[in-house]
């Protein structure tokens, strides 16, 4: 298994004539498609094979992304949503059987919480028929998860998503939940060690002031005693 190519299908939810969500200058169908180059881009660095159901701003039939990702056959799929409706957070959607779809979406869950968006949590959706609600889940083969990262129409948890930067950040994270369930480990970037560095750097500059605070309190009260 250690040689195995993984395959993953991303879908980029909308497109072309159907913006999505539109709301604080945002249209879902662009924070789509970048989170999902995004994700795309880190999961080929780790040697994934992906598929991903669109490239530009285009019209993104389900159906026809249903079957492409069937054609496919990946390990794992998932589609980049972006949410509305006065909400906030991010959630995902999986199978109602759970399975390997419920900890693709747990682990997405996970990384996506790591930079800085609160979970609404892994969740289940059937239709009247007691099937999967989503015909994303419900068509296609592989284990399958809808992710919505962020609400365009809150004003507050658009700022997880309202830029280039954070749109690429998010799309990594995703990227980071599907590796994890494939059983490969993410190898960060020079860019990411540096800001790993400078994070425990701080970390021992505030421990060493808090030391010497603390020497400084001894030799206080010891002075005191004497």
């Amino acid at each position: 298994m250690a040689n195995k190519v993984f395959k993953v299908f991303i879908g980029i939810g909308h497109g072309g004539s159907d913006p999505g969500a539109v709301a604080n200058g945002l249209k879902e169908k662009d924070l789509n498609l970048a989170i999902g180059q995004a994700c795309s881009t880190e999961l080929v660095r780790h040697g994934v094979n992906v598929l991903v159901s669109r490239t530009k701003d285009e019209n993104d039939d389900l159906a026809e992304e249903i079957k492409e990702c069937n054609a496919f056959k990946p390990d794992l799929a998932i589609d980049i949503h972006n949410n509305a409706g006065g909400g906030d957070g991010a959630e995902a959607y999986y199978h109602y059987g759970g399975g390997i779809g419920k900890t693709l979406a747990e682990n997405v869950l996970a990384e996506i919480v790591k930079i800085g968006q609160n979970s609404r949590g892994a969740k289940i959706r059937k239709n009247a028929l007691g099937k999967d609600y989503y015909g994303f889940i419900r068509g296609t083969s592989a284990p399958a998860v809808i992710v919505e990262c962020a609400f365009v129409d809150n004003a507050t948890d658009i700022k997880i998503i309202d830029t280039a930067a954070e749109q690429k950040k998010m799309g990594i994270a995703i990227a980071k939940g599907i590796l994890k369930t494939l059983g490969i480990t993410y190898i960060a970037e020079v860019d990411d060690l540096a800001d790993i560095k400078a994070k425990y750097e701080a970390e021992i500059k505030s421990l060493t002031e808090k030391n010497k605070a603390l020497q400084s309190k001894i030799e206080q009260i010891k002075a005191i005693v004497a």
